[in-house]
């Protein structure tokens, strides 16, 4: 198992994460950070908020970048037919 930092990315801040999570390996860490992410996308669909969510960043124990999901990542084949512009 290896720990990974799910680091949160909004509009107007920025939420480190302090504890981490053990995955197997990134790619179990980036299909949790997927599904986070949609079930963020419709609960704030749901209740009409603004989503304030940009991506989320991966890092390991020593802080180091590893991956970046971002919206347009996780609604990947979600919303079919629909394509989304970068945000960057």
């Amino acid at each position: 198992m290896v720990k990974y930092f799910l680091n949160v990315d909004l509009k107007d801040g920025f939420i480190p994460d302090t504890e981490g999570l053990d995955f197997v390996d990134l790619e179990g860490a980036t299909a949790e950070v997927i599904s986070g992410m949609r079930d963020i996308i419709v609960d704030h669909i749901q209740q009409g908020e603004t989503l304030a969510l940009r991506a989320i960043s991966i890092t390991d124990d020593a802080g180091h970048l590893i991956s970046i999901v971002t919206l347009a990542d996780a609604l990947k084949g979600f919303l079919p037919g629909i394509t989304m512009p970068s945000l960057a």
